[in-house]
C-alpha cells in the first residue's frame, strides 16, 4: 500500500510539474501574442509624421526629442523624424512644398506667408516670451533703446525679427530710422566678435544660446529685453497646412499633446533632457553638455513663465498686437483676420 501512494505521489508531481510547464508555456505564448497585436496594431495604425526645425539639434527642442525618447509619440500610433536646419531650405519651405507636416517658425515669419496667400495655421506656440534680445559691450554705455542714436544695430542674418525689433523699439522712444544704421551681419563670427571688433555697437541674440559665451568668457555686456519695453512675442510656433489638418485632425491633437508632455517631463527632468538632447545633436558647436544644459534651463521660464502657463497656448492679443505693428511698418502685403489661422484648439485640456 505504502508503495502505491508513493508511485501515485510520484506521477501526481510528475503532471503537476508537466502542467506548470505547459502553463508557462501558453503565459509566454499570450504574451508573445499581446505584444505582437500592439505592434501590428500600431503600425497598422500608426502616421509617418516629418517636423522641420528651425536650427540645428540642441536643447532648443528638447521638449520634442524628449517625447520621442519616452515613446510619447510611439504610444499614440506617431512616428516622429526631425529635420533640423541645413541652411539650404527654410522650415517654412519644407512645409509648404510638403517634405514637412509641421515646422517651427517665429511668428514674424508665419505672418508674412499668411500675408503672401499660404494657407497655414498655427497650432501651438514653445515660447510664451521670445528668446529674442540685444546685447552690447558695457563700456559702449548702451543700457537701452535711448542710446541707439548714432550706432549700428547690428541684425544676424538680416531676418525680420531683429528688424522689427529694432524698429518697434526706435519708434517707443521717438528715434527716427535715420538716426541709425541697421546692418546685416553674417553668421561667420560670433557675436562677441561682432561687438569686439566693431561691426556692430549692438548686436541681436538668443539669450537662451549665445549668452552662454559671453559669460563662459567673463565679457561685460549689456542686455535689452524687448519685453521690458511691452515688446513681447511668442516664438517656436508650431505651424501646419491648413489641408493637413482638415485631413488628420486626430494626427494633429495627438502631436500637440504628445509635444506638450513631452515639454512638461523636460522641465521637470532637465539633467535627463539634456542627455535626451545630446543623442541628436550633431553640430560640433553643439557637443558641450554644459552649453546645453544652459539652453534648456534659460528657455525654461520662457517656454513656462510660472505654474499657471499652459505650454504650447498662443496668445492671440500677442499675435494680433504683432500683426499691427508689421502692417503699421509695412511688412504685409495685405490685411487678413489673424483669428483665422492661429487656434489653440489641439492642446490638452
Amino acid at each position: 500500500m505504502d508503495q502505491f501512494l508513493k508511485e501515485t505521489n510520484n506521477a501526481f508531481g510528475k503532471v503537476s510539474e508537466i502542467l506548470r510547464e505547459y502553463w508557462a508555456l501558453i503565459v509566454v505564448i499570450v504574451i508573445l501574442l499581446v505584444v505582437g497585436a500592439f505592434f501590428t496594431y500600431t503600425k497598422n495604425n500608426s502616421a509617418d509624421v516629418q517636423v522641420s526645425l528651425k536650427w540645428v539639434h540642441q536643447a532648443q527642442f528638447a521638449g520634442m526629442y524628449t517625447a520621442k525618447d519616452k515613446g510619447y509619440y510611439f504610444r499614440k500610433g506617431l512616428n516622429v523624424t526631425f529635420k533640423e536646419f541645413d541652411f539650404e531650405t527654410l522650415p517654412s519651405d519644407d512645409l509648404i512644398s510638403g517634405e514637412a507636416d509641421f515646422a517651427l517658425m517665429s511668428a514674424e515669419e508665419f505672418l508674412l506667408h499668411i500675408s503672401s496667400g499660404e494657407e497655414l495655421e498655427a497650432i501651438a506656440a514653445i515660447y510664451q516670451v521670445s528668446p529674442y534680445a540685444l546685447i552690447s559691450m558695457s563700456d559702449s554705455e548702451i543700457d537701452g533703446p535711448a542710446d541707439f542714436v548714432g550706432k549700428v544695430l547690428g541684425s544676424k542674418g538680416g531676418k525680420i525679427e531683429e528688424e522689427l525689433s529694432y524698429l518697434l523699439l526706435l519708434q517707443g522712444f521717438g528715434i527716427p530710422r535715420e538716426d541709425v544704421e541697421i546692418k546685416t551681419l553674417g553668421f561667420g563670427q560670433r557675436e562677441i566678435d561682432d561687438l569686439m571688433e566693431g561691426s556692430a555697437d549692438v548686436v541681436d541674440i538668443y539669450r537662451t544660446d549665445q549668452l552662454y559665451f559671453f559669460n563662459k568668457e567673463e565679457i561685460d555686456y549689456s542686455i535689452i529685453l524687448p519685453e521690458r519695453y511691452r515688446i513681447n512675442i511668442n516664438n517656436d510656433l508650431i505651424v501646419a497646412r491648413k489641408s493637413f489638418i482638415e485631413e488628420n485632425p486626430k494626427v494633429v491633437r495627438k502631436f500637440v499633446a504628445e509635444t506638450v508632455k513631452g515639454w512638461e517631463y523636460a522641465l521637470e527632468n532637465i539633467d535627463e533632457a539634456v542627455d535626451i538632447t545630446m543623442e541628436y545633436v550633431t553640430s560640433e558647436s553643439y557637443l558641450d553638455r554644459d552649453y546645453e544644459k544652459f539652453i534648456l534651463v534659460s528657455s525654461a521660464p520662457l517656454i513656462q513663465p510660472n505654474t499657471n502657463s499652459r505650454i504650447g497656448l498662443i496668445n492671440t492679443h500677442q499675435m494680433l498686437k504683432l500683426y499691427e505693428h508689421m502692417q503699421r511698418n509695412e511688412f504685409l502685403d495685405r490685411e487678413f483676420m489673424v483669428g483665422d489661422f492661429v487656434t489653440s484648439r489641439f492642446l490638452p485640456n
